[in-house]
């Protein structure tokens, strides 16, 4: 009789099993140097909620002093190199989840000498974010980035035109861009969400 009381009580406090989260999706942004992808990164990061405690403090600390202004990228060009010369060398890859889903961010850099770099980092996505700034519009490494990603077998992409208010929010100016690289990508083949 006592074991059986006591194989009740042990079963009465099991929880029904949680149904499985999504597998992580690993999205790497791309795009030609200083079109804004770190910072648009951090900026996700900070807005969704996905930093770790006092990070931002931490960052602000750093850059005052080295007699820096904060800026988003820092939250991942995480080398004092990077800081410094305000360019991404390197991959980093930052991961957070929502209720539904696990994801990987990976921050690929934008300059042509670090292009390996950039293919080390996207042949681990499943889906890209090619980010292109309005202010310079569609450049050599924006079609470049695309044309590899379409190599690496990543064929969801979301084309972003950062940077809008330096082009004055223009509605012409936005449309130019959107016509210009969605013929570029339909002749590599990749349709953009």
């Amino acid at each position: 009789m006592i074991e059986k009381a006591n194989a009740q009580r042990s079963t009465s406090n099991v929880q029904p099993p949680t149904p499985d989260i999504e597998p992580k999706l690993r999205v790497v942004f791309a795009g030609h140097v200083d079109h804004g992808k770190s910072t648009l990164i951090g900026r996700i990061l900070h807005d969704t909620g996905s930093l770790p405690e006092g990070k931002i403090e931490e960052i602000k600390k750093a850059c005052a002093a080295e007699g820096m202004e904060f800026e988003f990228a820092f939250l991942l060009d995480a080398l004092l190199e990077e800081q410094k010369q305000n360019v991404t060398i390197d991959t980093t890859e930052i991961s957070f989840r929502t209720v539904r889903r696990r994801y990987a961010i990976i921050d690929a850099p934008g300059h042509k000498e670090f292009l390996k770099n950039m293919i080390t980092g996207a042949s681990r996505a499943d889906a890209a974010i090619l980010v292109i700034g309005a202010d310079e519009g569609v450049r050599e490494q924006s079609r470049r980035h695309a044309y590899l990603l379409s190599l690496l077998g990543v064929k969801q992409l979301i084309v972003v035109v950062n940077k809008m208010d330096l082009a004055d929010y223009g509605q012409a100016k936005f449309d130019a861009i959107a016509a210009e690289f969605s013929a570029f990508l339909a002749q590599i083949g990749i349709q953009p969400q």
